[in-house]
């Protein structure tokens, strides 16, 4: 009886034991440091669920960071593309003056810097094309935005915002730079 009664300690605290170890080695990994120079796909995740990845690399934490300080350069136009979290669970492409598709997923960003003078940056979704002609000298910063909904029964709308700059610049804080691209 004495033996049953030391064997089920035993049990209880290996048992207790490992569980402990789980629970402080799980712990342990979330606090390891995020490495901020890394390039890597991001992916959007709707409420924890359904990852949508870019298929390119996206530029690192550091230069995430950097990007939402929104500074101009004197050499070209910076245009910041904000692609809003609601609009959708898939990617959308956007192109500037006919050139290559870019990527973006929801809640991302896109920075251009271009050559002063008109562009037209077009995202196609649904089989409808959507454009928005801009306007800019060097050393100017313009913003703009996309929304959009996708119903569960199949449809979708998708638009350019006519949000205010500090509106899109709150929404851009919360996203992530997926592309940064020059076009000089």
């Amino acid at each position: 009886m004495v033996d049953q009664f030391w064997e089920n300690i035993m049990k209880t605290w290996i048992t207790k034991t490992i569980v402990v170890s789980a629970c402080v080695l799980g712990i342990a990994g979330c606090a390891s440091p995020v490495d901020r120079i890394a390039e890597k796909p991001h992916c959007h995740t709707d409420r924890g669920r359904n990852a949508y990845c870019t298929k390119d690399p996206a530029p690192s934490i550091a230069k995430d960071d950097e990007a939402k300080s929104f500074a101009s350069v004197p050499e070209a136009l910076t245009v910041y593309v904000v692609r809003y979290w609601g609009d959708g669970h898939h990617p959308l492409d956007i192109s500037v003056d006919g050139g290559a598709a870019m990527e973006t997923v929801p809640n991302s960003m896109i920075r251009l810097r271009l050559k002063e003078g008109t562009h037209q940056i077009t995202f196609n979704v649904g089989g409808k094309t959507f454009e928005r002609t801009i306007s800019g000298m060097k050393g100017e910063v313009q913003l703009l935005g996309i929304t959009g909904t996708d119903w569960i029964w199949g449809n979708s709308s998708h638009w350019w915002t006519d949000d205010s700059v500090d509106q899109l610049k709150r929404r851009a804080l919360r996203s992530r730079l997926i592309k940064d691209i020059t076009l000089l």
